[in-house]
């Protein structure tokens, strides 16, 4: 699946207008930043161009967007919009609130340099990035890398490179940060705290991977440490074993969920696999290969076992955590595959290869073939996924599919399809791209259609037919110095930088859990302007009503 990605958006608040028809625009969209100063956005300078990048909202939505502004350089820095207003938080060669706010003997101390490309916001919309800073006379050498975090008013500082204090990792005297500036992946949990991943030098120079807690208060607190068989930051799956190097200070293999606990798919020493819960006690298994029993699968054979796992794990709520994997019915017997999901009860099907029952596709007489475990996103009691497919004609279709637990998979978009899988009548699904499913069942999809290789994003709703939100021709809503304007839309993308929502993995992205949508576009008259747009009544992040209201 090829996903355009492209910068996004500061956000304000829209309101939705009901569609009458298909071909009517469903969605109000509001410009909230442009590359043209004749685009207002509060507090950066009027009537004056703007370059800006590495926008994206954060995970709980709640316009909570951040962006760089590169020029003009006077506004240079990292922004984040913070009670409706578009404020900025990280700027190089100064003190105070916009500064590393570091204290005592190091006042004068300012940021040299920071990390573009991300800065991660939490769901009460404070804010963790990673920068260079040190005395600016003294100059670059004598600086150190560090994480900070935005309070919402000022920087405070919670790992730094080369120090065994506070704000190293917590392992004792000589375990340091590297001083490097991808020493450690960061995301931004409820309240301050923050889970880092990053790689250690030990007393004896020895390199290690680490998987740490910030508690604010309290310093940095290990989860999990490569190497060790320590049983608070060790697998736990039999005596002795340890996690190897698999993180290099990567969150690829993590995910935080909405109430903020934390996962990993990862390995361990002695060649095994499975999903941990970790940052809450010692790392607890709740998935893993080559076992039967209460980690292994609920397939009514007692002799089942997992043998491979496939991209991240995504949690939802209630303890739910959805993951695809494979395995078989009995040393040497029929293998399998599928989507699965942990629950207290245990680890239980929802969509199988091969399978013509309940966890088949229900379209046709087709099985699934395999399932892609890098469309899967959850929310709520949901989770969506694209699979292939393959018929009793020997046609091998594509399609996306929608499925909680106790329910059979649901076909939503099929290429090549007509109704009721098609995107209406006389048109069909071309190409499949980003996707995200919302706490409802309701989906957001980024797609081609036929005839005509139309590009648009779609809400495919519960019970309802598909609708448009967002294609070329649409109007958006442009704040400039005379008032408000409306202007044609040329084209758009996706912002945030990522394919598939993020907010399942606790990550910013093109869409945040409240189902807020930021995209970039080409405005008439106005060139690049970021757009966003919110459901009419998100209510504490359930999606009673969705985008109807």
């Amino acid at each position: 699946m090829s996903i355009n990605t492209s910068v996004a958006a500061t956000a304000i608040a829209c309101a939705l207008a009901h569609a009458p028809t298909a071909d009517a625009q469903a969605v109000a969209w509001r410009a909230v930043a442009g590359q043209s100063g004749s685009v207002a956005t509060a507090n950066l300078p009027a009537g004056v161009d703007r370059s800006y990048s590495d926008a994206s909202i954060g995970s709980a939505g709640a316009g909570m967007v951040g962006l760089r502004v590169s020029s003009p350089s006077a506004s240079s820095g990292y922004w984040a919009r913070r009670n409706g207003v578009l404020t900025r938080y990280v700027q190089t060669g100064v003190t105070g609130a916009l500064g590393p706010g570091r204290g005592a003997g190091e006042a004068s101390h300012v940021f040299l340099s920071y990390v573009n490309g991300w800065s991660e916001a939490g769901p009460d919309g404070q804010r963790v990035f990673a920068a260079r800073a040190g005395d600016p006379a003294l100059g670059d050498p004598e600086a150190s890398w560090g994480l900070w975090r935005w309070d919402g008013t000022k920087n405070i500082e919670i790992a730094r490179a080369l120090t065994d204090s506070v704000l190293g990792p917590g392992l004792g005297a000589g375990w340091r940060f590297q001083n490097a500036s991808g020493f450690a992946g960061a995301r931004m949990l409820a309240g301050g705290r923050a889970l880092l991943v990053g790689t250690v030098t030990t007393p004896t120079t020895a390199s290690r991977d680490v998987v740490l807690l910030h508690v604010p208060g309290s310093g940095n607190v290990p989860c999990a440490l490569e190497d060790s068989t320590d049983p608070a930051l060790s697998p736990g799956l039999v005596a002795g074993d340890s996690f190897p190097a698999d993180w290099n200070g990567s969150l690829a293999a993590f995910a935080v969920s909405a109430d903020d606990h934390v996962y990993a798919r990862l390995s361990t020493s002695n060649s095994r696999e499975g999903i941990w819960q970790l940052c809450d006690g010692a790392p607890r298994a709740l998935v893993a290969d080559e076992v039967t029993g209460a980690l292994g699968p609920d397939l009514g054979v007692s002799t089942a076992y997992f043998s491979s796992f496939y991209g991240p794990p995504k949690p939802a709520d209630a303890g739910r955590v959805f993951f695809v994997a494979t395995g078989r019915l009995a040393q040497g017997g029929a293998s399998f595959g599928g989507l699965f999901h942990h629950d207290a009860g245990g680890n239980h099907p929802l969509a199988l290869n091969g399978d013509t029952g309940a966890y088949s596709p229900h379209w046709l007489d087709a099985t699934f073939t395999s399932i892609d475990e890098t469309t899967l996103t959850a929310a709520g009691e949901w989770a969506a996924f694209e699979a292939n497919m393959r018929t009793g004609d020997g046609a091998a279709p594509t399609g996306l599919f929608r499925v909680r637990p106790g329910q059979a998979p649901e076909p939503v978009a099929i290429i090549g399809a007509d109704v009721p899988y098609a995107p209406e009548e006389n048109h069909t699904w071309s190409n499949l791209r980003a996707s995200a499913v919302l706490a409802n069942g309701d989906i957001l999809l980024e797609a081609y259609t036929s005839p005509g290789n139309e590009y648009a994003l779609w809400l495919l709703k519960r019970g309802a037919a598909p609708r448009r939100v967002l294609r070329a021709g649409d109007i958006a809503i442009v704040p400039t110095a005379s008032g408000n304007v409306q202007a044609a839309i040329n084209n758009f993308t996706l912002a945030g930088g990522a394919g598939i929502g993020q907010y399942d993995r606790g990550g910013d992205s093109w869409i945040g859990a409240d189902g807020t949508i930021l995209a970039s576009a080409s405005v008439n008259g106005y060139g690049s302007v970021l757009l966003m747009a919110t459901p009419s009544n998100p209510i504490d992040l359930i999606f009673r009503n969705g985008y109807d209201g």
